[in-house]
């Protein structure tokens, strides 16, 4: 399996490398809460298939999700993994930046696109690396997530409940096999780093404005997708967002749920394709 080592962290990636990997332009996507390279991996599929020549495609998994660990095996409390909630959105926009300058050199210009957590991710990276980053689309991700403390505590004192209420409103759902599917997905990390996550983009929704003028100021384009449908990232933020950020454009298509964005959405790949090729 590919990985790079970070200051003792394995990171797992996925890359795929045009035919002329010195003319192409890099896609990074950006993985939400919780999640890993799995969550994106249609994303990731579907660009590879049908732009993969003209395109080098980054996929990969957050510190500390799934297969990126600490490199000596160790147990991340052995580790001594504590990044602030000040710093969580921030340390990951660092990590990726870190990541992109190992495989592809330093001074390289990017295209982003976040589902959720990583949509506030790709924000903080157009913010500290601003010449970096050529556009950004967001997919169902807003500055301000509205997480609530009640719910973190909630989390803390009872994981496995809380998060199985969290993904039936994400999946739309109450069908066990369903939840069950996606309790799994999501129990590949460990559950303080899916903890950490929320405190992160929770700090992170009342910390973003400055962000958000440093963006204006490059005039970074940025396409947000969402659905009035998503139980879980409210189409108020997102029209403010719009607001926000001047250089962006809005479309809200077709999804059932949170996470119907990224299985197969035929209104999806057409916002790709647009993304992509303007």
């Amino acid at each position: 399996m590919p990985y790079i080592e970070l200051n003792d962290i394995k990171i797992f990636y996925i890359l795929h490398r045009s035919s002329a990997p010195e003319k192409a332009k890099t896609v990074i996507i950006i993985h939400g809460a919780g999640g890993n390279h799995l969550s994106l991996l249609w994303v990731f599929d579907y660009i590879r298939k049908k732009y993969g020549g003209i395109f080098n495609i980054l996929v990969f998994d957050l510190p500390f999700h799934f297969r990126s660990a600490a490199s000596a095996g160790e147990s991340i409390l052995n580790y001594g993994f504590s990044v602030k909630d000040a710093d969580g959105i921030t340390y990951y926009a660092e990590t990726i930046n870190a990541l992109s300058s190992k495989l592809f050199g330093e001074g390289k210009n990017y295209i982003l696109i976040g589902h959720s957590m990583g949509a506030q991710v790709c924000i903080k990276y157009a913010s500290l690396f601003l010449y970096n980053v050529e556009k950004a689309m967001l997919i169902a991700g807003c500055h301000n997530t509205h997480i609530s403390d009640s719910f973190i505590k909630s989390l803390e004192k009872s994981f496995d409940r809380t998060i199985m209420l969290f993904l039936r409103d994400a999946l739309a759902s109450k069908e066990k096999n369903v939840l069950n599917g996606a309790l799994t997905d999501i129990k590949r990390t460990p559950r303080q780093i899916v903890i950490n996550d929320f405190k992160y983009s929770k700090y992170y929704s009342g910390h973003c404005v400055d962000d958000l003028n440093i963006i204006n100021r490059g005039k970074i384009p940025f396409n947000i997708i969402y659905s009035k449908d998503d139980l879980i990232i409210k189409d108020k933020c997102i029209i403010e967002l719009h607001k926000k950020l001047t250089g962006s454009v809005i479309s809200d298509i077709p999804a059932r749920n949170h996470i119907d964005f990224l299985y197969e959405n035929y209104p999806m790949e057409k916002e790709i394709d647009k993304f992509l090729l303007t």
